[in-house]
């Protein structure tokens, strides 16, 4: 099936129906432990890959769409391919052609071609209607864990912009709602978000903030890339849909959000204005405490008609979001052999995947010290923060996790081949014990096969 290159939930939603990975329940479901409790049976289960509209949600007046990114199959649709894998090629020959030597000028130099920059309309005004009265109750309040301090939105498009440079940014942060003018954003102290809050607050002025709900999926994806600071998310979204999106401005601020918004929540945060987040169940599997974060002051809630509040859950692997971070690794992976052109694969596994734990398999002929190719790979976007890398040589398959840790095992020298700085740790398996390998003799194993039946076994193993 030819993908649409959906440009709002609306047609998303419509496109995994018609390929069967939407599942409609309409019998009428608590948002409090059972809406999360839902979801996470079925993507831990055999449907992992199905999407789930929760038509009937107590006390809410809007439907509810979680897992929508269930496959990474699913998350190509939303950036409008069959085939991640193509598109990594193409963003891969785009950035050799940019003509930049750094990855990063690279990217940023697409993302400022005047062919994906935003389209600016009025559209939005014309879609939604004012709900401010109501403010955030219109929302549902889900609460996906017992220990959970509050419901939280989870897959909301957060847009600010520096005050000094009028650079916009798009980030997916977690927002506990706390009544219907209050909500509290967690953004991690070197994200887009909490540099664009500094800079406000040293002016002693007010950040204006805009939450979106809905838009092109594809900035669901954008929004959680480690994009460059200069780049812009909505123009590289752009770039992957092959298409300016459009977006509106907003009634408070000139911060400007999709047009085909579900929800749009204005507000702004004060300077010093806090207020206790959390607890929140993560994917470490554990909650995190509760800490003061910043207090947005809600100016303006619009929705649309029959709007839909997308959400994902957030907890112990595998969920939603594992199929969002594989897609990452895939498109960032191009950057990465740009930085170290040695590279030939680089795996992230799914139980480490957003601390960034990967395994980067070189060419062979790469000797050069552990050092010098870890200060390469943890300066591309992609690896900065890998608490664990592993280095081996490009005769593993480093998806095969077992025989990688195997063979690390048995060739390490803990003496040699560990770098631990910052909390970071880098494990060199690219060396190989002394002696030959040890296979077996290759007639023999095909005569044990032709013969597989003789010795009594049904099929060979």
């Amino acid at each position: 099936m030819a993908p649409m290159a959906p440009t709002d939930l609306q047609s998303y939603l419509a496109l995994l129906e018609q390929a069967g990975r939407l599942k409609r329940i309409q019998a009428t479901v608590d948002p409090h432990l059972e809406l999360a409790a839902i979801v996470d049976r079925v993507c831990k289960g055999g449907d992992s890959g199905q999407a789930l509209l929760f038509e009937d949600v107590r006390g809410a007046g809007m439907a509810v769409a979680a897992n929508l990114f269930g496959s990474l199959e699913q998350v190509g649709w939303a950036l409008g391919t069959t085939d991640i894998a193509a598109l990594a090629r193409r963003l891969g020959d785009d950035l050799v052609a940019a003509g930049e030597v750094k990855a990063e000028q690279a990217l940023t130099k697409i993302c400022n071609l005047a062919a994906w920059q935003p389209a600016v309309t009025d559209r939005l005004a014309g879609r939604v209607r004012d709900q401010s009265d109501r403010g955030l109750d219109i929302l549902p309040r889900i609460v996906a864990w017992p220990a959970d301090g509050g419901p939280f939105l989870t897959q909301a498009q957060v847009y600010t912009r520096d005050p000094e440079t009028g650079a916009a940014n798009c980030g997916m942060y977690r927002i506990q709602c706390h009544d219907r003018h209050r909500a509290t954003i967690r953004c991690r102290a070197s994200s887009d978000a909490a540099r664009h809050l500094a800079a406000w607050h040293a002016r002693n002025t007010a950040m204006p903030v805009a939450v979106v709900l809905g838009g092109p999926p594809v900035l669901a994806w954008v929004a959680s890339a480690p994009l460059p600071y200069a780049a812009d998310e909505v123009a590289f979204g752009g770039y992957l849909l092959q298409q300016r999106l459009e977006m509106s401005r907003c009634r408070y601020s000139d911060l400007l959000v999709p047009a085909s918004a579900e929800i749009v929540i204005e507000g702004v945060v004060e300077p010093g204005s806090t207020a206790p987040e959390g607890p929140f169940g993560n994917h470490t599997g554990r909650y995190d405490a509760e800490a003061a974060a910043p207090l947005m002051k809600v100016l303006s809630v619009q929705a649309a008609t029959s709007a839909i509040c997308p959400w994902t859950l957030v907890g112990p692997p595998p969920m939603e979001n594992i199929h969002l971070a594989r897609a990452t690794v895939r498109l960032f992976t191009p950057l990465v052999k740009m930085a170290l052109p040695t590279v030939r694969a680089v795996h992230l596994p799914a139980e480490g995947i957003f601390h960034r734990a990967a395994i980067v398999t070189l060419d062979a002929k790469d000797t050069r010290p552990l050092a010098e190719v870890a200060g390469i790979l943890r300066d591309t976007l992609l690896l900065r923060n890998a608490r664990l890398l592993v280095v081996a040589a490009d005769d593993h398959d480093p998806r095969d996790i077992p025989t990688v840790f195997w063979q690390a095992l048995n060739a390490v020298d803990w003496r040699r081949d560990l770098l631990i700085e910052d909390n970071q740790l880098t494990i060199d398996a690219r060396y190989r014990p002394a002696g030959a390998l040890v296979r077996g003799e290759e007639a023999v194993l095909e005569r044990v096969l032709r013969r597989w039946h003789e010795f009594g076994f049904d099929t060979p193993g």
